[in-house]
């Protein structure tokens, strides 16, 4: 009997902020519901099991839902004990995922404004599609 392969093709509309600070992350996040007016709140780790390893690795996250405004706001680690979400931003911490219609001067406003927390050394869009390991960011 022949073999099938699945190739399924993920929907990659959302805009990615990548933070970098020496925090921990319940700091990073109740600093950024402070800026930015969210309620961040944890949920269970984000799970990804890589080829290479027997055990998955867990990475810390974070989200806040506004149903009436179609809005989905997310906080995630960028590492955990075994390695990096995204190995090509080795300089990111945390990642601020954004998902709903959100025009860019609204972005580039929010950049600024996480920029200025004192807990935030750097903040910056990144462009999810050049990522190589983007499929670890779908929730």
């Amino acid at each position: 009997m022949g073999k099938y392969t699945l190739e399924i093709e993920y929907d990659y509309d959302f805009v990615l902020i990548g933070i970098s600070s020496h925090e921990k992350d319940y700091r990073i996040c109740w600093a950024l519901n402070n800026q930015l007016g969210l309620n961040l709140v944890k949920t269970d780790a984000l799970e990804i099991k890589d080829k290479k390893q027997d055990d998955p690795s867990h990475f810390s996250l974070f989200c806040f839902e506004q149903p009436d405004e179609f809005m989905e706001y997310f906080i995630i680690a960028n590492r955990s004990e075994k390695g990096l979400l995204i190995p090509e931003q080795k300089q990111v911490d945390y990642f601020f995922i954004i998902r709903g219609e959100v025009e860019d001067e609204k972005v580039m406003e929010m950049v600024k404004q996480i920029k200025e927390s004192n807990l935030v050394q750097t903040a910056f869009r990144v462009d999810v599609n050049a990522l190589k390991s983007k499929q670890n960011l779908i929730l």
